[in-house]
This record gives C-alpha cells, sequence and structure tokens, in this order.
C-alpha cells in the first residue's frame, strides 16, 4: 500500500510525495502581476515539503478575474512574471502546478478584507461580468452578470487554451482547471 510520503506518478509527472499545497487565493497582484508576496509564500509551501504547490486561481482573461487583486495570465508579460515562482518551486523539489479560471457572476469583487462582495456599479475597480446565463450568483454577490453570446464562449474558450500554453511555457508542469 502507498504511503503519504512515496513519490506519486500521473501521466509522467512525477510528486516526490502525495502532499499538495492546494490553490488558495491570495488577492495580491496588481493588473494580473505577481507582487512581491507571492515568490516567498510559494517558495515556502514548496519548501515545507509539499509534493505539488498548485498557485491560486489565476485569471485566464482580465473579466474572468475574482477581484482586482487577482493573478492572471491573459498576457506574455503576465506568464513571465510566474517564471521565478516557478523556478522558486522547482529549486525546492517540488513540482509546479497552476490553477486557471475565469470567475464568471462571480467575478468583479472586492477582496475579502474589503467586503467580499460585488464592486458597486460607477466603481472604476469594477467591471462587466458574463456568465453562462444572467443569473446572479446570490448572497453578497448579487450583481446579475450578462449572459454570454456564442462569440463570448468561443473567447472564453480560446482565453483558457491560451493561458493553459502559457502556462506551460512558463514551465509549470500541472494544470488545474
Amino acid at each position: 500500500m502507498p504511503k503519504l510520503f512515496d513519490p506519486y506518478t500521473l501521466k509522467g509527472i512525477t510528486l516526490r510525495n502525495r502532499i499538495a499545497a492546494s490553490p488558495m487565493c491570495q488577492y495580491m497582484a496588481t493588473d494580473g502581476v505577481v507582487s512581491d508576496w507571492h515568490l516567498p509564500h510559494y517558495a515556502g509551501l514548496a519548501r515545507g515539503g509539499a509534493g505539488l504547490v498548485v498557485l491560486e486561481a489565476t485569471a485566464v482573461s482580465k473579466e474572468g478575474r475574482i477581484t482586482p487583486g487577482d493573478l492572471g495570465i491573459w498576457n506574455d508579460a503576465q506568464a513571465d512574471a510566474l517564471r521565478p515562482i516557478v523556478q522558486a518551486i522547482k529549486a525546492a523539489g517540488a513540482t509546479p502546478g497552476i490553477q486557471i479560471a475565469h470567475a464568471g457572476r462571480k467575478a468583479s469583487a472586492n477582496r475579502p478584507w474589503e467586503g467580499d462582495d460585488h464592486i458597486v456599479d460607477g466603481d472604476a475597480r469594477g467591471w462587466k461580468t458574463i456568465a453562462p446565463s444572467a443569473i446572479a450568483f446570490g448572497g453578497d454577490l448579487g450583481k446579475v452578470p450578462t449572459e454570454m453570446t456564442k462569440a463570448d464562449i468561443l473567447r472564453v474558450q480560446q482565453d483558457f487554451v491560451d493561458a493553459a500554453e502559457r502556462a506551460r511555457d512558463a514551465g509549470f508542469e500541472w494544470l488545474m482547471l
């Protein structure tokens, strides 16, 4: 029977053990670009012994962010800024992973310590939200999103493809949707 600290291989990627640091939003980015917070945070998780370190929900498009503080990978500059984090995770012996995401109806929200609700209309920090249907999430996230058109759906699909390619090119070995 395998044990927690035994290596684990899946689809050609071998983790040093079965411990994973799961993606947890930090909301510390600016314009989708990592800040000084991210490198020591993720490197520390890798040095702590996790076999897999998965970066937080990283938006595939600007409109797909949960909050203005979300990481992004919708352009090459953002992907390039992630490379030192990938290198630090690998240097500590862990496998770097990333969760790519589109927030849909949960988008355009304040960070948890700023209210954890939708940014009010007219606030320059907010943006128009789109989702598969024009149904609000509910609770503090009550803003009704714009229902996606077929063109929107195709664009977001391509955003995911482009983000996955950028993640691979930045050195990530594990991708989570």
